[in-house]
């Protein structure tokens, strides 16, 4: 029975322990406490995997979890030993070469583009709860602007049409416009002028796209900022009276509006990246993990 130990950052990685425990393995939980799932103290035996929170693991090996801090003890990743897993939202470049010093697997969910698929649909599903009402309407019938079509723009246009919502693409690749124009919405270039009228706007770019010619009277009633930390609005507007009145950031969507679905994905995205980088029936380390026999989910 593999031994797991979970360093929860949100309600996720509860409903992770819970998962993980009525499936059979033997979880403990560090940082959080839910019922029937032990707390992990450093002198505990070494977990065969630990999971670290979304928000990442520090150079320092320092994680912000529900109860606070926790910190990697020097000596947890030896006594791992190779053949264990060390998987978080992000992992610090000098932790990932510590553990590849010792034969310990690392996965950084938010790099793998299975995890960023799967995690767009409870973005882009939570993104329209949120929505929904802001300016006294249903999103039937309502222009809605997307800005930027990646992962989370093209899933959340795609639930947009399904509502009734007449979407436009706001986009800096000609190609992603292309795509948006093929999937049947109009597509326009960021630095547009006039842009089409719209009811509201989400965006999913991360970097500073959403200056002031959003916020004009004539502008959206609302803008929902879907994108991670910094966000998508230029730092010098975000005090302006027009932007406090539209501007909503909402972070780490799939954790507060559906986390049972938030941590199968964690476990879906484990399961993953080893079936696609481990070599069929090859043994690695005390773990004994295997494409096909390792991670069933």
């Amino acid at each position: 029975m593999r031994n797991i130990v979970v360093a929860g950052g949100d309600t996720r990685d509860i409903w992770l322990c819970q998962m993980l425990r009525d499936r059979g393995y033997h979880v403990r939980g560090w940082g959080l406490q839910t019922t029937g799932v032990p707390p992990f103290q450093p002198s505990d035996p070494p977990p065969d995997v630990l999971i670290g929170p979304m928000t990442g693991i520090g150079p320092d090996g320092r994680m912000a979890v529900i109860d606070g801090e926790a910190m990697l003890p020097g000596d947890l990743l030896e006594r791992m030993g190779p053949g264990a897993l060390l998987a978080a939202g992000l992992i610090a470049d000098p932790i990932v070469k510590r553990c590849r010093s010792l034969g310990v697997r690392t996965v950084q969910y938010r790099l793998e583009s299975s995890f960023m698929w799967l995690n767009a649909i409870p973005t882009a599903e939570g993104a329209l709860k949120a929505a929904i009402g802001l300016s006294g309407y249903t999103l039937f019938d309502r222009p809605i602007g997307i800005v930027g079509y990646g992962r989370v723009g093209s899933v959340l246009a795609n639930r947009l049409e399904r509502y009734g919502a007449r979407v436009a693409v706001f986009e800096r690749h000609g190609e992603k416009r292309a795509m948006a124009r093929a999937m049947g919405h109009p597509a326009y270039p960021l630095d547009i002028a006039p842009r089409p009228l719209l009811d509201g706007v989400f965006n999913t770019v991360p970097a500073p796209v959403l200056d002031a010619s959003w916020f004009q009277p004539t502008g959206p009633e609302w803008v929902i900022d879907l994108a991670s930390i910094p966000g998508g609005l230029v730092p010098d507007i975000h005090d302006e009276p027009e932007v406090r009145q539209r501007y909503q950031q909402i972070l780490s969507i799939p954790g507060k509006v559906a986390p049972i679905r938030a941590a199968e994905i964690v476990w879906e995205t484990l399961g993953l990246v080893l079936e696609e980088e481990w070599e069929d029936e090859k043994i690695v380390g005390s773990a004994h993990w295997s494409r096909n026999g390792g991670f069933t989910l």
